[in-house]
């Protein structure tokens, strides 16, 4: 069987294939089956399995989506392993932690292992309810603001 064609932007932002291994580098976007990043940075990756280690990504999106060592900003995933390492935003059906790390934002069905959540869902709507009327009110304030003018 003939392997699959890889489609690769010429300036690399851009790549699309069965299986991308990244080694100090960085990408924009990589759509592949299998991604994997050691000691570099993806901005958007989308695979069955992604894999970041000692390295980050803007946003993560799988089914099994493992973030060690390094730093991950939005992971979507069905099952998310994340050991030493940073998320802000993290939704996924089942997450496992291991060794202390931490997460601004978690929703998930199952949680297991060591880990710092800033805000969990009820600290999450606290935070969005009070985002929300204080924006509301300068809104307004900058509404009057305007028509004495």
């Amino acid at each position: 069987m003939a392997p699959a064609a890889t489609d690769i932007d010429e300036d690399g932002s851009w790549i699309e294939a069965d299986a991308v291994d990244i080694r100090q580098g960085a990408v924009g976007r990589v759509d592949a089956t299998e991604v994997t990043v050691s000691q570099g940075a993806i901005g958007a990756a989308r695979g069955e399995h992604v894999d970041v280690t000692m390295g980050a990504v803007g946003a993560a999106l799988g089914s099994h989506v493992t973030v060690s060592q390094g730093m991950a900003s939005t992971v979507l995933a069905q099952e998310a392993h994340v050991e030493q390492a940073f998320v802000r935003t993290l939704i996924a059906r089942d997450v496992t932690f291991g060794r202390p790390s931490a997460v601004i934002f978690l929703v998930a069905q199952r949680v297991s292992g060591e880990v710092r959540v800033l805000l969990d869902w009820r600290g999450a709507v606290a935070f969005g309810a009070a985002f929300g009327v204080l924006a509301g009110l300068l809104g307004r304030g900058r509404a009057r603001g305007r028509g004495r003018g």
